[in-house]
C-alpha cells in the first residue's frame, strides 16, 4: 500500500502537465481554428462568417493563458496580442467585406510571427502571398484559395513559407 502511494504521489506532477498541456493545445487550436474560418468566410465572400469567426477569435485571443511557454514566446505573444486585438475588433465592427479584407491583411501579417514560436495547429501551417499585391495569408492547405480576390483570382497566389509545429 505505501509502495502504491509513493507510486501515485511521483505520478502527480505528470498528471497534472498533462491536463495543463491539454488545455494549452486547446487554446492553441483555438486561435488557429478561428483564423482559418476568417479566412475561408473571405474566400467565400460571406461578411457574416467572417464578422462571427472574428468575435470567435476575440474571445480566444482574450482567454489564451502564454503560461508554460518560454519567456521570450510569452514576450511576443504579449507584444503582438495588441495589434491582433485591434485588427480582429475591427473585423468583427464591419460587415462590409473589403474592409474585413483590410484588417485581414496586417491581422495575417502578426499572425504568422505567432504561428513561428506557439504550435498551433495539427498538421503543416502554410504562408501564401497573393504576387500581385504582395498580401499574405495562412492557410493549413497547400492549394492556394487567395482571400482577398476570390471572385477573379481565387487560385492567385504562392506559398512562400511553412511551419511544421504542430500540436
Amino acid at each position: 500500500m505505501r509502495k502504491l502511494l509513493l507510486l501515485l504521489l511521483a505520478l502527480a506532477p505528470f498528471t497534472i502537465l498533462s491536463a495543463q498541456s491539454k488545455r494549452a493545445i486547446k487554446h492553441n487550436q483555438s486561435l488557429s481554428v478561428s483564423y482559418l474560418a476568417i479566412k475561408d468566410g473571405l474566400v467565400s465572400n460571406d461578411s457574416i462568417a467572417v464578422k462571427k469567426a472574428a468575435v470567435a477569435m476575440t474571445a480566444a485571443l482574450e482567454n489564451f493563458k502564454p503560461a508554460g511557454m518560454p519567456t521570450d514566446s510569452q514576450q511576443v505573444f504579449n507584444e503582438t496580442k495588441a495589434r491582433l486585438m485591434a485588427d480582429v475588433t475591427s473585423m468583427a465592427g464591419t460587415q462590409n467585406v473589403n474592409k474585413q479584407r483590410k484588417y485581414f491583411a496586417t491581422f495575417s501579417e502578426t499572425f504568422w510571427q505567432l504561428t513561428g514560436i506557439i504550435p498551433m495547429y495539427k498538421s503543416t501551417l502554410y504562408y501564401q502571398q497573393c504576387p500581385m499585391t504582395g498580401v499574405t495569408w495562412v492557410s493549413n492547405k497547400e492549394e492556394i484559395k487567395n482571400p482577398y480576390y476570390p471572385k477573379n483570382m481565387l487560385s492567385c497566389g504562392k506559398v512562400i513559407a511553412e511551419h511544421n509545429t504542430s500540436l
